[in-house]
């Protein structure tokens, strides 16, 4: 995939950044900011689902422009070291561009002075970059639109330890997903968690899946 890297960012970074936050644009002008650990998986995932006729984020409007627009330029316009500081950059880049395709704000708090933003108009130095292999059971880039679903849960603790867990109301699967997203919730909690896909008696998400109160 060939990306435009924004020069307030150096290639060479952006190659072995744990996450990116991009933007895709269209020939139309219209923008869309996300966040990834790999930019690559996200854009086919993204596409996945707009072609899709039952997944439940079709009539988003960003996947219906990518249904509608086949030419699009790719940016790079900022790196991160963890989930923390992509919120923020994805946050703040959202803030600085105000692209008509995105549906919300983002999870950080802006900071648009610290990361030097620039136009997305084609000046940068183009790079290619490869996708990374994903394993199947740990994360669901693979996945198929028919596999990936929202599930309903209850937050449980399970015995002995000192966080809580997930666990799927319709078949007591349990779900795999990051530290960070359970943050906020407790034991005795109803929640839907969006892009699951049934493994091998669990449950994954992605770094896109969004956890929230029934």
């Amino acid at each position: 995939m060939y990306v435009i890297v924004t020069k307030n960012l150096k290639a060479f970074k952006v190659r072995i950044a744990k996450h990116v936050i991009y933007a895709h644009k269209n020939r139309k002008g219209q923008v869309y900011i996300g966040q990834s650990l790999c930019m690559v998986n996200r854009w086919e995932e993204h596409n996945q689902i707009a072609k899709s006729e039952s997944h439940p984020e079709r009539d988003q409007t960003f996947k219906k422009s990518l249904r509608n627009d086949k030419s699009w330029q790719h940016y790079v316009i900022a790196i991160a070291n963890n989930q923390e500081e992509a919120d923020e950059a994805e946050s703040s880049a959202i803030s600085f561009y105000k692209p008509s395709l995105n549906s919300h704000p983002g999870k950080g708090t802006p900071k648009t002075d610290k990361y030097g933003f620039l136009p997305l108009n084609g000046d940068g130095r183009e790079i290619s970059l490869e996708a990374k292999t994903v394993t199947r059971y740990t994360k669901q880039e693979r996945y198929s639109d028919k596999e990936r679903k929202i599930i309903k849960c209850k937050v449980i603790r399970k015995t002995g330890k000192s966080h809580i867990s997930f666990e799927c109301i319709s078949d007591g699967y349990r779900v795999t997903i990051s530290h960070e997203k359970r943050l906020g919730f407790k034991v005795g909690d109803i929640v839907t968690i969006s892009n699951a896909a049934k493994g091998k008696g669990i449950y994954t998400t992605t770094d896109y899946s969004e956890v929230t109160l029934f």
